[in-house]
């Protein structure tokens, strides 16, 4: 066999032409075939997070005013809480809409059947909303020993083990 046969030329976008024999231009090839599975994968992982994106926002865009108004109540809770942020009973049903939406599932449906007052209700969709004790205190204007004893009630309505995390339950129902 001659020495051209043995040889080819590869064109590479970074480094221009490139003379190798076939027995790394196999190894070249190879490793450009890792390369590309891993950029692919890479990039799958990506687009899926951007559709996970934009569902969400997609679901938000016909809100109604009070959809949104319950938003920024929301982001209001985790950046700057306060007494008297949600006002009546109907902003509280807007922000669990807005809870159930961003967080999935419908906590109400799931709790429904043991019977809470609304009280605790609020306080089950405040805690899926990772808001801590001493937010949810600012809110209900109690201190936050008050708001760990009514996680205690609502956990002992529940049927829940002493070992069971009810922050944790609440926020995989």
């Amino acid at each position: 066999m001659t020495k051209e046969f043995l040889s080819m030329r590869v064109e590479d976008k970074y480094f221009g032409d490139i003379n190798v024999d076939k027995s790394s231009s196999r190894e070249i090839m190879d490793t450009y075939k890792d390369n590309w599975s891993a950029c692919l994968l890479y990039r799958n992982k990506q687009l899926t997070r951007q559709l996970e994106d934009y569902q969400k926002v997609t679901a938000l865009v016909g809100c109604s005013s009070s959809l949104m108004v319950a938003m920024g109540q929301l982001l209001c809770l985790h950046q700057k809480p306060a007494y008297g942020i949600v006002r009546d009973e109907a902003e509280w049903h807007s922000l669990f809409i807005v809870i159930d939406l961003l967080y999935g599932g419908c906590l109400l449906e799931t709790l429904a059947s043991f019977c809470l007052s609304a009280q605790e209700l609020r306080l089950c969709y405040l805690i899926r909303a990772r808001l801590t004790n001493k937010t949810i205190a600012l809110l209900f204007n109690i201190t936050p020993r008050s708001v760990l004893k009514s996680k205690q009630r609502i956990k002992s309505k529940l049927s829940l083990s002493g070992s069971d995390s009810f922050d944790r339950y609440i926020q995989q129902c």
